[in-house]
């Protein structure tokens, strides 16, 4: 039976069901449908996918650092900055920087960003609480229709039971002389007709126990029986809320109803940030850096080594000398280097959108279209809800009055088929009379079976839209 979307909040009380054999109460199953249903498990990867978004957009907001150093090497010829001459040799550096940078305003399209994110996530949970609970209330239904299944079979069992007495007394009858053997063959040809009934009843439990086993993901070749709990009702009651409750209860609760309202909300962020995207930017950046060579050398020592011509005196000819020094060179220290060399910046970036296209003003229009189709989407996820109530309600008022009105029909099978056994019993009455009764009473029995449980089933959606647990 497939009737519609429904919001079920599930109370499991009893122990998880970690092994797949023995009878399983409907908190085991639903148990275990939640861990193993691969729905529900790929809507908790969209959550969580959803749940990083919202911390990548609030990490957004805060200072980036980044720490980069370098080591090269440059070999070959060039110029010592102390000599002026060309020397072949191979020159080490290491260069440090720390950087930092900080958006002080963007439009509020950080700000609004991370309230997009943050509601988007939260309506990625709701989906996933979506799916579990409808996966609940399949479930919750399999386990109703295995239970009817086998009360149909005890019913065919207990029919069958009954005929083959009744037939027994026939032939005794027929071997007094009292009844021809057309009545014999009659109630035997019934007999036959009633044991197909019971492997119908049979194989219809054996399917519906087969089809909650493949939604519990049990391997086929475990032993599979639910544990039929204790139905306490066996008339039907007035429901104590009416519709206006019942959708009231169901507004706030419903997953889907908060997931559509959340994403309105998300929509309304989003269109703020897409109209942030037109309005300046400011920012702030620092900058810390040094720097270590190993051709950056000081003059250790020097030594006079003689003179050398450098040139004549004008007019007079005469030799002009200069001393001639050998200077010691050596390396200056790593860690005076980076001090020395130690320097620091900090800037401000200002960015006005002039002209960019129309890029950023469409945008903001499409934002704009989006918030308005997911304020369309919310109103028509509460208007399919209400439709629900209405629909779900009706049919509990239906399922009420079939329920009441099987009831009357059993009891009235039921003594019609103990008259007509006694005037059997007493000659008065013939087989076909018994067979008759017989059969009136097993289907008003069969059909009050069928209707309890669909009223049960009824009663339980109406129950899922108050809040109340999931339980027979």
């Amino acid at each position: 039976m497939r009737f519609g979307v429904l919001w079920i909040w599930i109370c499991a009380t009893a122990t998880s069901a970690t092994a797949q054999t023995g009878n399983w109460t409907l908190e085991q199953c639903v148990d275990q449908a939640l861990k193993n249903n691969i729905d529900i498990q790929l809507a908790g990867v969209s959550a969580a996918q959803a749940s990083q978004t919202w911390r990548n957009s609030i990490a957004a907001a805060t200072p980036d650092a980044n720490l980069n150093a370098g080591q090269f090497f440059q070999s070959g010829r060039s110029i010592d900055r102390f000599t002026n001459q060309f020397v072949q040799t191979t020159v080490s550096s290491n260069n440090f920087q720390l950087q930092s940078s900080v958006m002080l305003y963007a439009g509020g399209q950080i700000r609004n960003g991370i309230k997009q994110t943050h509601f988007l996530w939260l309506a990625s949970e709701q989906d996933q609480k979506f799916i579990e609970q409808n996966t609940a209330l399949n479930v919750a239904n399999l386990f109703l229709q295995i239970i009817q299944a086998k009360e149909l079979k005890a019913s065919a069992e207990e029919t069958l039971k009954n005929t083959e007495m009744q037939l027994q007394r026939t032939r005794r009858l027929f071997d007094a002389g009292t009844i021809n053997e057309g009545q014999v063959l009659n109630l035997e040809a019934q007999k036959a007709n009633e044991q197909t009934n019971l492997t119908n009843a049979i194989n219809q439990e054996a399917l519906a126990l087969m089809n909650l086993k493949m939604m519990l993901r049990i391997p086929a070749e475990n032993k599979f029986d639910i544990l039929r709990p204790g139905i306490a009702f066996n008339r039907p009651e007035v429901y104590p809320a009416d519709q206006q409750q019942l959708f009231d209860s169901a507004v706030k609760k419903r997953p889907d109803v908060q997931a559509a309202i959340f994403r309105q909300k998300a929509a309304a962020f989003a269109r703020k940030s897409a109209r942030g995207g037109m309005l300046p930017v400011l920012s702030v950046g620092g900058n810390l850096s040094t720097v270590y060579s190993s051709n950056a050398k000081n003059i250790s020592a020097m030594t006079l080594s003689g003179f050398e011509p450098i040139g004549r005196v004008q007019g007079t000819n005469e030799i002009v000398e200069a001393p001639s020094i050998q200077y010691t060179l050596q390396t200056i220290d790593f860690n005076k280097q980076i001090k020395d060399n130690f320097g620091q910046s900090l800037g401000f970036n200002l960015s006005v959108p002039v002209y960019g296209k129309l890029q950023a003003r469409n945008a903001a229009q499409r934002a704009g279209m989006d918030e308005l189709r997911a304020k369309l989407n919310a109103e028509k996820t509460i208007q399919n809800l209400y439709s629900e109530v209405v629909s779900a309600y009706n049919n509990f008022t239906s399922a009420t009055d079939r329920f009441q009105a099987a009831i009357r029909a059993q009891e009235a099978q039921k003594k019609n088929m103990d008259f007509v056994l006694k005037r059997f019993e007493a000659g008065q009455a013939n087989v076909f009379e018994l067979q008759l009764a017989q059969s009136n009473a097993t289907n008003a029995a069969n059909n009050l079976t069928s209707v309890k449980y669909e009223y049960m089933f009824r009663k339980m959606v109406l129950d899922f839209y108050l809040g109340k647990p999931l339980t027979l």
